[in-house]
């Protein structure tokens, strides 16, 4: 049964080739704005085991999550028995999407709103606002986010730790189906352990521990696993470069010897390419999994299938054994 808490808990260096200083001035990383009438929740038969969807029940909880990594939380613990819709158009980009009054109107209809921290979501500080009493907010990333960076769920240990903040809310609101969700919350924290297992096991014997990414998402996945990320821009990948950035980048790779350069799915990789051309670098693919696009999701890519794929690539880069 589903009570209504009337409570709101607030829980991104000038070089030998003139070439790179040119793109470091010039290229804007951008993507693309979405309107939310084109919006679709990522469809699946089963996460977890679980199917996605059970008639039986009359009264479910509502839940919207802001972005898909909270989205696949979410639904692995709630399975058959709840709700679970995306807040953002699939294939956006986070960092970037404002939503609409329209965006904002929609969550009158649902019972919890999941978002990882106001670091990443801004737009947070204007829903709470709203008035939406009914509407409970929860911050995954509360207690476990350091300073400015909010890729918490890079690191599988603190993913497990968000998806024990979802459990806590949603047996507090539905203490029928608490059994239900507590299982369903042991079964995918398994997941994560294992998933855990395969990136200390994966990343133990390396030739070089540093790494080279255009966005510093990947503070808390270095910091697990003993690795060193080099970052041309910032927390948002679309921040300016200052002045020397890439000397220094470029410096550094020539000094341990790297040879690959991390990209992201749908961010400009003018800038990368140009900089592994620099140092003589393989340019490999590195995703924070802040987003799904539809052709990751129909060929049924999650967010433990992207952290397996980020781990290859990892051990590619970094020579391991």
């Amino acid at each position: 049964m589903v009570t209504n808490n009337k409570k709101v808990v607030m829980i991104a260096v000038a070089t030998t080739a003139a070439v790179i200083v040119v793109l470091a001035s010039v290229i804007a990383i951008t993507t693309p704005q979405g309107s939310s009438s084109n919006r679709t929740s990522p469809t699946s038969e089963s996460i977890n085991g679980q199917p996605l969807q059970d008639t039986s029940v009359e009264e479910r909880l509502r839940i919207m999550t802001t972005f898909y990594p909270l989205y696949e939380f979410a639904k692995a613990v709630v399975g058959a028995r709840a709700d679970v819709d995306l807040f953002i158009p699939s294939g956006l980009e986070p960092h970037d999407w404002e939503p609409s009054a329209r965006d904002l109107e929609r969550l009158r209809d649902y019972h919890i709103l999941i978002y990882n921290s106001a670091t990443f979501e801004p737009y947070i500080d204007k829903v709470k606002g709203l008035g939406y009493d009914d509407l409970r907010m929860v911050e995954a990333a509360h207690g476990i986010m350091l300073e400015q960076d909010p890729h918490v769920w890079l690191d599988p240990i603190l993913a497990k730790e968000q998806v024990k903040i979802i459990l806590d809310v949603v047996t507090s609101m539905d203490e029928g189906n608490s059994k239900y969700y507590a299982d369903n919350a042991k079964a995918y924290t398994a997941r994560l352990d294992e998933l855990h297992a395969k990136f200390e096991e994966g990343l133990r014997d390396c030739e070089r521990r540093e790494f080279i990414t255009l966005h510093a998402a990947y503070h808390y996945l270095a910091s697990r696993y003993g690795l060193e990320q080099i970052t041309i821009a910032g927390i948002e990948p679309e921040h300016d470069i200052p002045a020397g950035k890439i000397r220094e980048i470029v410096d550094l790779a020539r000094e341990h010897g790297i040879n690959v350069v991390y990209a992201e799915e749908g961010i400009d990789d003018r800038l990368v390419r140009a900089l592994a051309e620099e140092i003589n670098a393989m340019v490999l693919i590195l995703s924070p999994i802040e987003v799904l696009d539809e052709e990751d999701l129909e060929e049924g890519k999650t967010y433990i299938t992207k952290m397996e794929e980020n781990l290859e690539n990892l051990r590619q880069g970094l020579g391991c054994r």
